[in-house]
């Protein structure tokens, strides 16, 4: 059963809000951002708020009804969708047909569709005839603008950090906030693999050309350790549950070794995403074992000279001492291994799944390795992806090197499709549409890829980018010098290339 779900009637002349997660309920529920977009609306006086989300992660179109008071999608004034996932755009459509809204925002009346979230931001082209606004990286500077529609009724126009794309491509900052506001305000729900998630930092301090994630939330901003223990300790007293420590890089921040003995200090579990191994030493992962995790992340991604080309320092001899020190301590060691890096060879793999094994002499390891799949806004971002055929060949030989090793990986097939809509254009809609319509099954991705879906990700790209109008903390000509900086060490991706005259 839920807890701490408000309870708000509708009065008339208020504005009906639909605030839609398009996937299931627990996915929904594990995201702080749904939470705070939950209480934060919930808390304009004049907006009524309901959660919609989806019954399932296939299908085809759905009718959808709010969680609180059953009302169906199409009758909401305005619907609010964070996005975390590309291919979750196949979700807002389905729920959108579904309910006899039309996708296209001019060709509806309403419900009135405002997007946001980390796809969107770094492209938000290939939505933008579906959205009436965007809003562009952290919410909280947004956050008036938004008051400002659904509580005040003040009309949909561009701001600095708002995109309308009824208006045409223009120019859009992604948005960073100066502060980071904890609140202990949770709805509880026993689906959820995180729904008490606390942030540690925002941002992350280092680059990797390959993360999409670390440039759209620049710069780095590690919350002081009183606000993150404050609010783990609310949470913690309220709801007697673990508190999830969430971040990109949580183990970059400067206290984060003072968190973590203040949690255990005072009786709060928790549990802690990837990090970064060269930044931890026997006392960090003394500390995680004494929270009760089982499992210790990292991400070596690739062979060292890769690795240390594509941006992360990391050395082979870090994650073996951090998996020694883990092992001695009953932890679990999960290594994200990456293929399809430009100019990867084969030693490159060959040296990765030597590491592998290493650390597997020290440690149980769980092994998950996928194919890098090229993002916008980043240096790799003129760079093509690999075909589905060698990204599976390059799959099956990581398999071989590391026999009875614990294998994960992520579906080639599927990465193409992230990669498709992620570095796509208005255009690309027409597809999500048709799969949509489809039930987002496999064989429906497999028909828009013989319609030519792919070409956006699998060629070179030239500027000016679907989203060069984005413009976000590192500009676009500093990426192309990283990029440039990259080919330069790492010549065999040059070599793929041939020509790149159209890329520079």
């Amino acid at each position: 059963m839920e807890a701490g779900a408000v309870t708000k009637k509708y009065r008339k002349g208020m504005t009906k809000v639909g605030l839609f997660y398009p996937s299931t309920y627990g996915v929904a529920m594990s995201s702080l951002v749904y939470h705070r977009l939950y209480f934060m609306l919930n808390d304009m006086e004049n907006a009524y708020v309901e959660r919609l989300v989806m019954p399932s992660a296939s299908g085809g179109p759905v009718q959808l009804r709010g969680l609180e008071g059953g009302t169906p999608l199409r009758s909401f004034d305005y619907l609010v969708i964070p996005v975390h996932y590309e291919l979750d755009y196949a979700n807002v459509v389905r729920a959108l047909i579904g309910s006899g809204v039309s996708v296209r925002s001019a060709d509806r009346a309403g419900p009135k569709i405002i997007m946001g979230g980390p796809a969107v931001t770094a492209n938000p082209e290939p939505m933008a005839d579906a959205a009436d606004a965007i809003i562009m990286g952290d919410l909280e500077p947004s956050s008036l603008w938004l008051e400002e529609v659904l509580n005040e009724g003040a009309p949909i126009e561009p701001s600095e950090h708002v995109y309308v794309p009824s208006y045409g491509p223009h120019e859009v900052r992604i948005a960073s906030s100066g502060e980071i506001r904890g609140d202990p305000r949770r709805v509880m729900a026993p689906e959820a693999a995180f729904t008490i998630a606390v942030e540690l930092v925002r941002g992350c301090p280092f680059s990797c050309i390959f993360c999409m994630d670390s440039y759209i939330t620049k710069p780095f901003r590690p919350r002081p350790a009183d606000d993150v223990v404050r609010e783990a300790r609310q949470l913690y007293q309220r709801y007697k549950e673990r508190v999830a420590m969430i971040g990109l890089t949580v183990n970059a921040s400067p206290w984060f070794k003072e968190v973590l003995s203040s949690l255990l200090s005072e009786g709060i579990r928790f549990s802690l995403p990837s990090m970064r191994a060269e930044l931890l030493d026997e006392e960090s992962v003394g500390l995680i074992a004494s929270a009760g995790q089982r499992t210790i992340t990292l991400a070596p991604e690739t062979s060292q000279r890769l690795r240390f080309a594509l941006g992360k320092s990391s050395r082979n001899e870090d994650f073996l001492r951090v998996a020694e020190r883990a092992g001695k301590l009953g932890l679990t060691v999960k290594l994200y291994m990456m293929v399809g890096v430009p100019g990867e060879r084969e030693g490159d793999l060959r040296e990765a799944a030597e590491l592998v094994k290493s650390v597997s002499q020290v440690a149980r390891v769980e092994l998950s390795v996928n194919p890098l799949i090229i993002k916008p806004q980043t240096p790799l971002q003129w760079l093509p992806m690999k075909d589905e055929g060698e990204l599976n060949r390059r799959l099956r030989l990581f398999r071989e090197l590391v026999p009875g090793v614990n294998f994960s990986f992520y579906d080639p097939f599927l990465a193409l499709v992230q990669a498709s809509i992620s570095l796509g254009n208005r255009d690309t809609l027409k597809y999500i549409v048709e799969t949509a319509m489809e039930g987002v099954g496999r064989g429906s991705w497999r028909r828009r890829a013989a319609e030519g879906m792919f070409s956006s990700a699998v060629r070179p790209r030239a500027s000016p980018l679907p989203w060069s109008h984005v413009i976000g903390a590192v500009d676009e000509g500093t990426l192309k010098m990283r990029l440039k900086a990259y080919l330069a060490e790492v010549p065999e991706a040059l070599e793929e290339l041939g020509d790149v005259k159209g890329i520079f």
